[in-house]
């Protein structure tokens, strides 16, 4: 199996990343190649692993409680716990850490609650679990859908741009993503978040006509987050760190304007407790952590950095298993059945 991507590949998966849904015969022009050649691409890309579009709810004010939580495991049950903390839907991700706890997951949950059952309930009592510390997010400020490679130049970016502000349409209403109307076809974007109308009408067995109104209205409603994915460990950013840091809270909105620049970020959080603002990034190799960790010190004269956690493999992201390498494994499970 290809474990490399080409130049072409790369670009592709950029193209995807500004906008997800775009059809071949719009990008075709942009990316100088036959809409047959980027289909086929594309299928050899998402077969394989190294790159798939999903698609999750997006989280508004208090319509989603996101939190993440350090998880401490019995010696030589890391794998056990993993295996069973994967197959919940309200554990969005899931990473092993190189210092000061075994896991890091991302959670959520409809209300604070549901999120409190799930943590105190669900994940203090997995058999192998020791103990867990839960760091509740009181903003997104920054989320992985925004992060970018660099495969295109700046007319091909503007271009991709364009036809996705020319094929938005009128914003819509946000919509129930769990009533029955829209459930089924959220469930299906989020194993497929390029799936069109037919596709996803022979799969729930309604009219295609009705699924691409439905559709249609759903994408226009902004209420889901179509995301392109590609294996880290094959981009040319393979190291993922987060720093926990501790910031007077006035200086919060000018962190995010500052650290949310660097285009290496894909993540910040504000959160409950000592360390109140969370800073994850993708970076080139090891040695580049000192520099960048120099360059937050410098933008939040301010800001105390209290931890600094290396990834050393993901093995779930927003739903998806993957690979050790990195590599999606095709198989899914759904946000929204948590």
């Amino acid at each position: 199996m290809q474990h490399t991507l080409s130049e072409e590949d790369f670009a592709l998966a950029h193209a995807l990343q500004l906008y997800p849904r775009v059809s071949w015969s719009r990008l075709a022009p942009v990316l100088d190649a036959a809409p047959v050649t980027l289909a086929r691409r594309w299928e050899r890309l998402r077969a394989s692993g190294h790159v798939w579009v999903n698609s999750y709810p997006v989280v508004r004010g208090s319509a989603m409680q996101v939190a993440l939580v350090e998880v401490d495991c019995a010696p030589g049950r890391l794998d056990e716990v993993a295996t069973t903390l994967e197959s919940i839907p309200a554990v969005m991700s899931i990473e092993y850490a190189a210092r000061g706890r075994d896991l890091l997951l991302t959670v959520n949950a409809p209300s604070f609650t549901e999120l409190s059952a799930l943590v105190l309930d669900r994940l203090g009592q997995t058999p192998g679990v020791v103990s867990t510390r839960t760091h509740l997010a009181a903003a997104v400020h920054v989320e992985g859908s925004r992060w970018r490679l660099d495969a295109l130049d700046g007319d091909q970016i503007e271009a991709v741009r364009a036809l996705r502000r020319d094929d938005a349409g009128p914003a819509a209403d946000p919509v129930d993503l769990r009533s029955t109307a829209y459930g089924p076809i959220v469930r299906e974007l989020g194993t497929d978040g390029r799936a069109g109308a037919a596709e996803i009408a022979a799969r729930i067995g309604r009219p295609a006509s009705t699924v691409r109104r439905q559709l249609a209205t759903l994408v226009r409603s902004r209420s889901l987050v179509f995301r392109c994915e590609i294996a880290q460990l094959l981009t040319r950013w393979p190291i993922s760190v987060a720093w926990w840091i501790r910031l007077p809270t006035a200086d919060i909105g000018e962190a995010v304007r500052r650290v949310g620049a660097d285009p290496r970020v894909r993540l910040c959080l504000s959160l409950t407790g000592p360390a109140n603002f969370l800073v994850n990034a993708w970076t080139h190799a090891l040695p580049e952590l000192v520099g960048m960790q120099s360059d937050i010190e410098r933008a939040l004269p301010a800001a105390e950095i209290v931890d600094t956690s290396v990834t050393l493999r993901t093995r779930k992201r927003m739903g998806w298993l993957l690979h050790p390498d990195g590599r999606c494994t095709g198989r899914n499970v759904p946000l929204l059945d948590a």
